[in-house]
């Protein structure tokens, strides 16, 4: 056979194949790219002390997920997030810039109506700490302390949920607990984004 004769067998294998798969009832393709927005409570364990909890908001997150075998799929996520950390009596003030990726391995669970997946897994972000310094019982500048770079690992915890809203699109939401293994960045957030089936 030639070279296009073989082409045109694999193709139009590769072709059959996905029919039978539809024509059972298995989609084509599962993956499924989106964006999320979201908000967090944060705190860092830093070297020169604790800081206070901080709410903010994050703008900017990129999830790609797709399914695996046994009834599991796999989150992959790229996020932006930014904050400030108020300075308090005993507590450092910091600006705070982070980026970083998260992978988990999800299952889906169902009690009654609802059928979350619950997943599992780790978290790496480069962190850096500016305009750091604390202040006194009265609010008075006592210290200022050079600015830093971290990359922190943490433990994702997280549960998401999913809606339909039209065909290839879905509304999700995620609740997350980020528990710190190096870097002591220690997060809660909820974002909630929109994901498509390409």
């Amino acid at each position: 056979m030639t070279r296009l004769q073989w082409t045109v067998a694999l193709l139009a294998l590769s072709l059959s194949g996905e029919s039978r798969a539809a024509a059972i009832g298995l989609p084509a393709n599962t993956a499924r790219i989106g964006y999320a927005v979201g908000i967090s409570r944060m705190a860092v364990d830093d070297p020169d002390g604790a800081t206070k909890a901080a709410n903010s908001v994050q703008p900017l997150t990129l999830i790609y997920t797709d399914w695996l075998p046994g009834g599991l799929r796999y989150w992959a996520e790229g996020y932006f997030a930014r904050t400030n950390l108020d300075a308090a009596a005993g507590k450092v003030a910091e600006d705070v810039s982070r980026y970083g990726i998260q992978f988990a391995v999800q299952r889906n669970f169902r009690w009654g109506w609802w059928s979350p997946w619950l997943g599992v897994g780790m978290d790496v972000s480069r962190n850096r700490y500016s305009k750091r310094y604390t202040v006194d019982s009265d609010g008075y500048l006592l210290a200022t302390y050079p600015d830093r770079s971290t990359t922190a690992v943490g433990i994702s915890v997280h549960a998401v949920s999913e809606w339909a809203l039209a065909r290839d699109w879905d509304l999700s939401a995620k609740l997350e607990q980020v528990i710190p293994v190096s870097g002591g960045v220690t997060e809660t957030a909820l974002t909630v984004g929109i994901l498509y089936l390409y």
